[in-house]
């Protein structure tokens, strides 16, 4: 059967089980932690991110898919730690967030092709962690830099077979212009998976992706802007209802660690964790008739078949 590399090695697809596509574990602001790195507490923050996986792990999740590239400072060797330590699989991303790759900025699209090739076949820096997905990013435009950075992921997908993930912002339609410019570029569309699609407002948006061949990514439950949890889960329904459900995947867009945000800010989003579908959106989806099966297709059949490649 197919394998995946996730932070503790290489796991069956068939051994995935309950899937959350689009997650953050740690993350963090690279250049402070150049000359700043005795002010991370690299324990506290383990022990955070090891605690909130063991909560998703409780709630039925059996692979996370952290989408923390480099750039928002991905560190490979505590989810290795945090994956053992809680029994959660994660899959560990390469690729670049939206930002200009600055290391890349003046170099060819090649070199930012070989930089994610070499972190999935060889391993990330000299940890041996195996890099199982490719993660890209576009937020109000996908201007030059942006287009060479997903020309270049598409091609990285199509020389390793790994899956792309992206950010993208529905308000400005991004998520349309990936999934073109990624498939034009070489990608398999049938392991592209088009991130926050459920923070858009019209079906017929969500359908164009799909039309593409590509995934579409109701990644941020437990976030109540611009939609609230009732609001995507209509959107779904929609979508089953004409007939998409092979083409979707959930998760949160959620961290167990983020610099970015305080505490406070976090109090003020008590849904924003890893075990919200399981425990709440699951039993509202089946209010709203959504069946056992088309959830189980949501959130075990599609990532599987994403991550394999069939």
């Amino acid at each position: 059967m197919p394998e995946i590399q996730t932070a503790t090695g290489a796991l069956d697809t068939t051994r995935m089980g309950f899937t959350l596509t689009h997650e953050h574990v740690i993350v963090r602001w690279p250049p402070m932690h150049l000359e700043y790195a005795h002010d991370f507490d690299r324990q506290a923050v383990l022990t955070i991110a090891v605690s909130r996986l063991r909560s998703a792990y409780e709630a039925g999740v059996r692979t996370l898919v952290d989408m923390t590239p480099p750039d928002l400072g991905r560190h490979a060797e505590m989810l290795r730690e945090a994956s053992e330590q809680s029994g959660i699989h994660v899959v560990v991303a390469t690729g670049f967030y939206w930002q200009i790759p600055m290391g890349f900025r003046y170099r060819p699209t090649a070199d930012i092709r070989d930089f994610m090739v070499r972190e999935i076949d060889d391993g990330i820096g000299l940890t041996g962690i195996r890099a199982g997905v490719i993660k890209c990013a576009s937020e109000h435009e996908v201007d030059r830099m942006n287009e060479r950075v997903l020309r270049a992921s598409a091609q990285a997908q199509a020389t390793t077979g790994v899956p792309i993930g992206t950010h993208s912002s529905p308000l400005h339609r991004t998520g349309l212009d990936q999934a073109r410019i990624l498939v034009d570029a070489g990608a398999n569309p049938h392991q592209v998976i088009i991130g926050h699609c459920d923070d858009a407002s019209d079906l017929e948006y969500l359908e164009a992706i799909i039309e593409t061949g590509c995934s579409v990514g109701f990644d941020r439950f437990g976030i109540t802007t611009p939609n609230t949890t009732e609001d995507r889960i209509r959107l779904i329904a929609g979508l089953i209802d004409r007939g998409h459900v092979h083409r979707i995947v959930l998760s949160h867009d959620a961290s167990a660690y983020i610099e970015t945000v305080t505490d406070e800010l976090r109090d003020r989003m008590p849904d924003w964790r890893y075990e919200y579908i399981p425990t709440a959106v699951l039993p509202l989806m089946r209010e709203r008739g959504i069946t056992d099966a088309e959830i189980d297709q949501m959130v075990r059949t599609n990532p599987q078949r994403i991550f394999s490649g069939s």
